[in-house]
């Protein structure tokens, strides 16, 4: 069923704006250039930068054999020798997050016990405070599941159930908290139960993609309308009946089908938004990173908005011009 759901959603809003171009052109008797079919809507791709552009490389601390050995009163050599590992060397970014703040809070325990090595401890524990923001930014930038909420390709958007907005606010407010000193939130199973809403749900990539498609379509509609030069369709400011027809189409298709889209479009973006601010914003995040977040969750929004304004503003100088309402019959 969540199948069938996701396929529905997938094509409904391509093959409404579709249609909503090729009867607007059946009534005019003429053809709609450069219309969209459902085949030419993967063009509209989230280009999410490069994993290399934004990983910090954070340089390992280096540690001697009796050094090591050292430290055996605590369990910090204990989590040293997993990072050794093959596997530890290869975390995920959730994983080496969870373990930075492992390795900080091991820290703090071994000064009290160890008193005697508390001046190799303390430098260690300053360079691990140090980094762990630049941890915290691939963890945010790079980890699978971020990347899939902000740039899958494979959804445009219909709606957003209540319950899927707030696991999505809830789990960009979560990871934006990690950055915090406290570290009474960073646990693994909370992590990655927050990635993976967010992975799920990939609210931000399918709405992004949902308003770039609006936009450019509603602007490439709105100028092949404005070429069709339909005032001459009102003679003595009267509606013809290929005007009346117009009316109906656009009734039909912009008013009941892709006009609510819109308002869904807006609630979620509005919600959302102080988070795209909060990242596109955050100094600790790299520039392509930010820069990426910016141009879809801020200027993309207000170029989807301008789109469906100028469209509008079009119908209803052409409906003021004939003297009929734009609303329904």
């Amino acid at each position: 069923m969540l199948l069938v759901v996701t396929g529905c959603e997938r094509n409904q809003v391509t093959d409404t704006l579709s249609e909503y171009q090729q009867r607007m052109a059946n009534v005019l008797d003429t053809s709609f250039n450069a219309a969209m079919t459902s085949s030419s809507a993967p063009l509209v791709t989230l280009h999410y930068p490069n994993k290399r552009e934004l990983t910090n490389r954070i340089k390992s601390t280096q540690l001697d054999v009796k050094a090591f050995y050292s430290l055996k009163q605590c369990d910090l050599n204990v989590l040293i020798a997993q990072r050794n590992t093959p596997l530890g060397r290869t975390q995920l970014p959730s994983v080496r997050y969870i373990y930075e703040r492992e390795v900080l809070a091991s820290l703090s325990r071994c000064k009290t016990l160890m008193p005697q090595h508390s001046e190799l401890l303390d430098k260690w524990l300053e360079y691990k405070q140090l980094t762990l923001p630049l941890v915290w930014a691939n963890l945010v930038q790079t980890s699978d599941e971020t990347i899939n909420a902000f740039s899958s390709n494979s959804d445009f958007f219909v709606s957003a159930p209540p319950t899927q907005l707030h696991e999505t606010q809830s789990a960009l407010s979560y990871l934006l908290a990690l950055n915090d000193s406290d570290n009474s939130l960073a646990n693994s199973s909370a992590l990655e139960s927050n990635l993976d809403l967010l992975s799920k749900a990939h609210l931000p990539a399918r709405t992004w993609r949902t308003q770039a498609v609006l936009q450019n379509e509603l602007n490439k509609t709105t100028q092949w309308l404005k070429k069709q030069n339909l005032h001459a369709l009102c003679p003595d400011g009267k509606a013809s009946q290929k005007i009346k027809y117009l009316k109906n189409v656009f009734t039909l298709f912009f008013i009941e089908k892709i006009q609510p889209i819109g308002s869904e479009l807006n609630r979620v973006h509005y919600a959302l938004m102080p988070f795209y601010s909060a990242l596109s914003q955050h100094p600790r995040l790299a520039s392509p990173f930010r820069q990426y977040i910016n141009t879809h969750g801020n200027d993309g929004f207000d170029g989807y908005q301008n789109a469906i304004k100028n469209h509008v503003q079009f119908w209803q100088t052409l409906f003021k011009h004939c003297g009929i309402s734009p609303r329904a019959n």
